[in-house]
């Protein structure tokens, strides 16, 4: 069962790429025979095709044009600066005497475009003709290229017989072409007027089902598919553009058939009077595309998913395709490590010898153990550790690289013993330095709670009664609290210093938000505090996450502290991107601060600028020190009495 359901797929695919090669075929002849000079170009330019018509008219052959020149070789330079400057003018943008001059505004206006222009034959004489251009699409909207007619203006004239031999191809046209070819209302139905016989082939009902309206297009629609259908049709009805859509029909026998249908709508004295277009049917196509995206996305989780910097080159000298760990290793982004050769990339001192190993791959050489530096985004270099293998047939370079830099750093070490001892002896200095600071903060903080509990215990004495004793136990547990809140700040700040490599993670920030949200869901409710958020510019960063929780901990509890009293509290969370580093902005609308009397020391150790019994000072000291051991910094901007907003940028 399943061979004979292999064999009739094959059967299908086979008549798929059949009917296709007779299309293809039938387009060749149609542009060899027409009368109308055809040519295409790249999107560069580059003449890419060329018909006998185009032979005839211009005197030269495809040999001589075909991937060798650009059509500008048929034009007045003296013309073609003269219209670049007319465009420029009314496009207000500067347009080059380049190609863009014949295809900006087909670009631009996604329409066809007719212009007059003088064109120059091969002998050398000229003539005046009329050039339509037109933008060749994909279905993701991006320009492939240009197709352009040329009508010879000095022997235009029209004749009956032509006229009916144009109808007459069209009727060939439309009775071979492998597709179906119609015109219909634009009503709900979309009431078909004329449809040719390949409909059959596609639905499985016969042409005359849709002229008698016992069957309709809008009857076969995917059920998913009716809503986006109508609503591009009616948008490109509206806007007066054509139409490409890719949906699902269901076919006489039950089954889906996936369709691409081109079509636009046909305007007489300024009304819509129909639309016409083409459909053909994709099933094989869409089945094929649908395996080899399968195909891709596999490939490009293993290769992006590996520790390993994986990256195809060509033989060029630039990247093809890095793998993500590349962004992260290095910190430069994809567009920056293709849009160069990768020698820019390269240890000037490794240069020499990458060029004669890259010489040796292209030969054929696999190579297994080079090494070279390259150097990262913030200036530093990674020792990397390659292997690599060769396609000459596509001119391409399948490599890994591991870094090996810390492995370096090892051997470097190992050679140079003494700066190694010196380094460790500068850090333990200064680990004593912290020591010593952490050390006068705590004889500093603990003094006067320590003071305080004797002065407590010597008002008693053998005469005491027990009511004395409870008042002194009571402020001894106030004592006690206080305290333990005092070494818990100190042992987070001494943490802070000490701590010189955090493992950074990507961290989203709602989800970090929400988080804390729910530690602070009681003193929220109390205060009857909102809080909102907008992270659509920036989801997430990298960055150690218990640092992102402190600093978001003390500046949403912070402002709830610190509200208004007349007014709820309202917290707002937003994240934008700013000289490609990731900003948070956390806003209130709570008493605010005098940044004029206290801006110097908003982020000092146990500064406090509001009367609040929990204030001790701490929390802004501590999220400005996380910040700053990761490169980054904290500002505010503040108003008193209308709120104050905190400003982090991310390093």
């Amino acid at each position: 069962m399943e061979k004979r359901s292999l064999s009739k797929k094959n059967i299908q695919d086979e008549k798929f790429l059949n009917a296709l090669a007779e299309a293809f075929r039938l387009q060749e002849a149609i542009l060899s025979t027409t009368e109308l000079a055809i040519l295409s170009v790249t999107p560069e330019g580059i003449i890419s095709s060329f018909n006998r018509a185009a032979e005839h008219l211009l005197g030269y052959s495809g040999e001589e044009v075909i991937g060798k020149t650009s059509s500008l070789i048929f034009h007045d330079l003296d013309e073609v600066i003269k219209r670049a400057q007319l465009l420029s003018e009314a496009l207000n943008m500067v347009i080059e005497p380049v190609f863009d001059v014949f295809t900006i505004k087909a670009r631009i206006q996604k329409t066809p475009n007719r212009e007059d222009w003088t064109f120059i034959r091969k002998d050398g004489s000229r003539f005046p003709a009329l050039l339509s251009v037109s933008a060749l699409r994909d279905d993701q909207d991006v320009i492939t290229g240009y197709v352009g007619i040329i009508t010879d203006l000095s022997y235009m004239k029209v004749f009956d017989d032509r006229v009916r031999e144009s109808e007459e191809k069209f009727r060939v046209l439309a009775e071979n072409i492998p597709g179906a070819i119609y015109l219909c209302h634009h009503d709900k139905n979309y009431s078909v007027i004329y449809i040719n016989d390949h409909i059959e082939r596609i639905t499985g009902y016969p042409a005359n089902d849709f002229l008698t309206g016992k069957v309709s297009f809008s009857h076969l629609f995917h059920p998913e598919d009716a809503e986006m259908i109508n609503s591009r049709v009616n948008k490109a009805v509206q806007d007066r553009k054509r139409f490409h859509l890719r949906y699902r029909l269901r076919h006489r026998s039950g089954e889906w058939r996936w369709v691409d249908e081109v079509g636009i709508g046909v305007f007489v004295d300024g009304k819509l009077s129909m639309l016409e277009g083409f459909l053909s049917d994709i099933t094989a196509q869409k089945t094929a595309e649908e395996k080899l995206h399968k195909i891709v996305e596999e490939n490009l989780r293993v290769f992006n998913n590996a520790v390993n910097l994986n990256v195809i080159c060509g033989f060029d000298g630039y990247f093809k395709r890095v793998s993500l760990s590349w962004t992260t290793i290095t910190g430069w982004s994809e567009i920056e490590l293709l849009s160069r050769p990768f020698f820019d990339f390269v240890h000037h001192e490794d240069i020499e010898a990458t060029h004669e190993a890259f010489a040796a791959i292209k030969n054929g050489d696999n190579m297994f153990t080079f090494e070279n530096r390259y150097r990262c985004r913030d200036g530093s270099y990674r020792w990397l550790l390659w292997s690599s293998a060769c396609d000459q047939n596509h001119q391409v370079v399948y490599a890994s690289a591991i870094d090996i830099t810390e492995r370096k750093k090892s051997e470097e070490e190992l050679l140079n013993s003494k700066k190694n001892i010196e380094a460790i002896a500068v850090k333990l200095q200064e680990r004593n330095r912290q020591l010593d600071e952490f050390a006068h903060i705590i004889s500093h903080n603990l003094r006067s709670p320590v003071g305080n509990i004797q002065a407590l215990i010597n008002l008693l004495d053998e005469n005491s009664d027990i009511r004395e004793y409870r008042l002194i136990f009571d402020k001894l547990k106030n004592v006690a609290k206080n305290l333990g809140g005092t070494m818990n700040d100190l042992m987070d700040t001494l943490k802070v210093k000490t701590q010189t490599d955090v493992e950074r993670v990507e961290v989203h920030f709602k989800d970090l938000l929400d988080k804390v949200r729910q530690s602070l869901e009681g003193e929220m409710i109390l205060a009857e505090a909102s809080v909102t958020h907008n992270f659509e510019r920036a989801h997430s960063i990298r960055y150690p996450k218990a640092y992102l929780e402190s600093i978001f901990q003390n500046l949403l509890s912070n402002a709830i502290k610190y509200r208004a009293p007349n007014r709820k509290a309202k917290i707002h969370f937003e994240t934008n991107v700013r000289n490609e580093a990731v900003e948070l902005r956390v806003t209130d609308n709570g008493q605010g601060i005098d940044l004029k009397k206290f801006g110097d020391k908003l982020f000092g150790l146990h500064r406090t600028f509001h009367n609040h019994d929990e204030a001790r000072g701490v929390g802004l000291f501590l999220i400005k020190t996380q910040i700053e051991s990761m490169g980054g910094s904290i500002t505010a901007e503040s108003q008193v009495g209308k709120g104050t907003t905190f400003i982090i940028q991310f390093g």
